[in-house]
C-alpha cells in the first residue's frame, strides 16, 4: 500500500486501462488479477492499490436491517434483481449491442488488444516498457541472443541471455510500492545469484526519466 493517493501515477496507470481488458468484457487488475468491470477497476485500483480516501470506510451500510416490505428502495433493487434473473425481455442484450460487442472484439484481436494475443502475464502480449526495451536492444546491443520470459526454476525473466547467466528486469513502480512484489524479487534474486546467474534490474521510470544512461548501463552489464 502507498502512503496516501498519488493521481499523477495513478493516472498514468490508469491509460493503460484498455490493455486489460478481456474477451469476457471483464477488465483484469494490472496489480492483483482481480476481474472488475469497466468502471469497477477505477475504484479497485483507488482503493486496493493507491489507499484513496473512502469516505464509507467503516459505516455500516444504508441498507442493513431493511428489508423488501420494510422500505422502497430494497424493495426496486430487489424487483430489478428478480427480473435479471428471470430473463425478462428488458434486461436481454439486444441484438445490436451483441453486434457492437462482436465488432469490438473482432477489432481487438486484429490490433492484437485481445485479452489472449500474444505472449505475455496476463495475455502473452509484452508491456510497452518491454516493447520499448525489445527496441533498445535491437537498435542498440551487440549481443542480441536474448530470450524474453526465460523460465527459471518458477520464475520467469523479463529479458535473459542464458549464454551468459546474465539477465535484466524491467521494474513498474509496483517492485518498489508494495511488500509482496518486494520479497519476491529478493527471493527471485537470491536463487538467481546462487545458480551463477548476474541481474540487472532497471526502474521503468528511472529508465523513462534517463534513457541515455540506463541504455549505457544496460549496454555495459550485457557486452
Amino acid at each position: 500500500m502507498v502512503e496516501r493517493f498519488n493521481r499523477e501515477e495513478f493516472e498514468l496507470l490508469l491509460a493503460y486501462k484498455e490493455e486489460w481488458l478481456q474477451s469476457n468484457g471483464k477488465y483484469r487488475c494490472p496489480i492483483c488479477g482481480k476481474e472488475c468491470s469497466k468502471y469497477g477497476i477505477k475504484n479497485h485500483l483507488k482503493v486496493a492499490h493507491f489507499q484513496y480516501p473512502n469516505s464509507t470506510a467503516g459505516k455500516p451500510a444504508w441498507n442493513k436491517g431493511l428489508t423488501k416490505d420494510t422500505d422502497e428502495r430494497v424493495a426496486l433493487i430487489a424487483d430489478k434483481v428478480s427480473d435479471t434473473l428471470n430473463g425478462k425481455p428488458g434486461h436481454k442484450i439486444s441484438e445490436e449491442t451483441r453486434a457492437k460487442i462482436s465488432d469490438s472484439m473482432k477489432k481487438a484481436h486484429a490490433e492484437g488488444r485481445a485479452w489472449n494475443i500474444g505472449m505475455s502475464r496476463w495475455n502473452n502480449e509484452p508491456s510497452y516498457p518491454e516493447k520499448f526495451f525489445m527496441r533498445v536492444i535491437d537498435n542498440e546491443f551487440t549481443d542480441k541472443n536474448y530470450i524474453r520470459e526465460y523460465s527459471f526454476l518458477i520464475y520467469s525473466l523479463d529479458f535473459a541471455w542464458p549464454h551468459l547467466k546474465k539477465c535484466i528486469e524491467i521494474d513498474g513502480e509496483q517492485h518498489q510500492r508494495f511488500i509482496d512484489y518486494i520479497e519476491r524479487d529478493k527471493r527471485k534474486d537470491t536463487a538467481l545469484v546462487a545458480a551463477g546467474w548476474k541481474i540487472l534490474r532497471i526502474c521503468w521510470k528511472d529508465f523513462y526519466n534517463n534513457p541515455k544512461k540506463w541504455i549505457n548501463i544496460a549496454k555495459c552489464f550485457i557486452e
